[in-house]
């Protein structure tokens, strides 16, 4: 790291309360990533990240308020109420997220987002996989789409014709004999219910090697359950 560098993030850290200029036994600063990320978190939630040069601080309302809004930006402006969100923070060779775990009316998701400017970007948002626990970091799967596994591909003439038009929109090949099923719109959120009908009434059903979830695939680091 430079110099320039330290001394920049060293002033952020400072600017945002991490590094308190009297030491006070009051004050617990935690640090993931063997140092890559410093956090506090209290009333208000302060990070700096090192490895993305950034700094943030907010507190649980302003967050909840943040990643409320991305949510709704996901689902074409749809806004659901929030049952119960738990926050993570999640550090790394390539900087920090905030990951949260979110209950909504009728589904859970689960939030990546990065610090930018100081406020919460998308990282990526997706239903929560099951089998997540609390306190664990989450993943989440792509909506719209899933991948299937299928030995004979004769049968995909059959998922691109008119007797899946009105809840398959496109079938992509990604290797041999594995592809990506999108959805139609209306389907969306609903993606569990069109591999059911695919188990259930697929001509080439038999021959379903598998039908799971498209994943989100988030990088290696360290995280902590924040309260």
């Amino acid at each position: 790291m430079g110099k320039s560098l330290l001394l920049k993030v060293t002033s952020g850290l400072i600017i945002f309360g991490l590094i308190p200029l009297v030491y006070s036994a009051d004050i617990q600063v935690g640090s993931l990533s063997d140092g890559s990320c410093w956090y506090e978190s209290k009333e208000s939630l302060k990070v700096a990240s090192f490895n993305d040069k950034t700094v943030y601080t907010a507190n649980k309302t302003q967050i909840e308020s943040q990643i409320e809004s991305l949510i709704a930006e996901s689902r074409n402006g749809e806004h659901q109420k929030v049952n119960e969100m738990d926050l993570m923070l999640h550090c790394g060779g390539y900087g920090a997220s905030l990951v949260a775990r979110v209950s909504l009316e009728n589904t859970s998701v689960c939030v990546w987002t990065k610090f930018e400017k100081g406020k919460l970007t998308l990282r990526s948002v997706g239903a929560l996989n099951e089998g997540s626990k609390p306190g664990e970091l989450c993943d989440g799967h792509a909506w719209g789409e899933f991948i299937l596994g299928i030995n004979d591909s004769q049968f995909l003439a059959e998922l691109q014709g008119s007797k899946w038009s009105s809840v398959i929109k496109e079938v992509t090949r990604i290797s041999d004999k594995v592809y990506k099923v999108s959805v139609v719109k209306d389907y969306k959120f609903r993606e569990a219910e069109v591999a059911s009908l695919l188990e259930e009434n697929f001509t080439g059903k038999n021959f379903i090697r598998y039908i799971e979830f498209n994943n989100y695939q988030h990088p290696i680091g360290d995280f902590v359950p924040l309260k």
